[in-house]
């Protein structure tokens, strides 16, 4: 069994109006898995997220990084652990240059001038930006920010990554950079923790594990194959089905029978030329 790295002891949280987002939340999150957490628009996805990383304080209940409990008087120590990317690209871009923001949290830390100067091409290589360490904000896609973004928390040596809809603003063609360079720091680092909030269900079919959120409360929270069962039920809490299992569907009903372990579009190739 690996290591928990984030565990919610029936935790609830509600806004100071008295609007109840979540209630009685329990979880654990362990060392090296990709979790992807969904749920319809409004579920609390992102509040969980805020939460999981203390950037919100449970009304109720706790929460523990580490196995060790978080509060407001050690709360600063989940910022050496866990790094958060966020929806706008735009609102996460601390330096002048990639190269800059890449090193701000390095600076904070009064990483010697040399050393820095390394672990900053080490990560720019790792996501693909390192020739645009020279490159200012306005110059970039927001594929590319959020890929500094990553480089970033991955610099500091954090190993836990909470993706907050990173990819709800990007194009498509920004979508599929970023969820290549999610699998790929995956492949590169097995002890990385990523947990991705998503309404993309291809890259939560791909993920180790999904948690559904539904009415405040967690609905489901199982491998994919076994969350993604019941297209109509799924469809009764306002999600759908990743497409891949609708064509994989459609390939059974037309007698060709789909291995579990194919779950990307490009592997199907071989079995869709059967089809008449």
């Amino acid at each position: 069994m690996k290591d928990c790295v984030i565990e919610l002891k029936n935790v609830s949280f509600r806004y100071d109006e008295g609007t109840e987002i979540l209630s009685d939340i329990s979880l654990k999150i362990y060392k090296g898995e990709y979790v992807s957490l969904i749920g319809h628009n409004g579920s609390g996805k992102s509040t969980l997220a805020k939460i999981m990383a203390y950037l919100n304080e449970p009304t109720k209940g706790e929460v523990y990084i580490n196995n060790t409990l978080i509060n407001e008087k050690n709360c600063d120590s989940c910022r050496e652990i866990i790094g958060i990317v966020l929806q706008n690209p735009d609102n996460q871009f601390i330096g002048s240059t990639v190269e800059e923001d890449i090193a701000f949290g390095l600076e904070n830390r009064n990483v010697e001038t040399k050393k820095m100067h390394e672990i900053v091409h080490k990560f720019a290589t790792l996501v693909g930006m390192k020739e645009y360490l020279n490159k200012e904000p306005g110059e970039l896609s927001g594929g590319q920010k959020q890929r500094v973004a990553i480089a970033g928390i991955l610099a500091l040596g954090l190993k836990v990554i909470i993706l907050d809809e990173a990819t709800s603003m990007l194009d498509p063609e920004c979508v599929k950079e970023i969820k290549d360079l999610i699998f790929k720091m995956k492949e590169n680092d097995k002890d990385l923790t990523i947990i991705s909030i998503t309404h993309d269900l291809e890259e939560a079919y791909l993920s180790d594990r999904v948690i559904v959120l539904n009415d405040k409360k967690i609905y489901k929270d199982d491998i994919p194959e076994k969350v993604f069962v019941d297209i109509k039920e799924l469809q009764q809490i306002g999600l759908d089905f990743p497409f891949i299992l609708k064509i994989k569907e459609e390939l059974k009903n037309n007698g060709i029978e789909i291995p579990s372990n194919i779950k990307k579009i490009k592997d199907l190739g071989g079995y869709l030329c059967k089809l008449k």
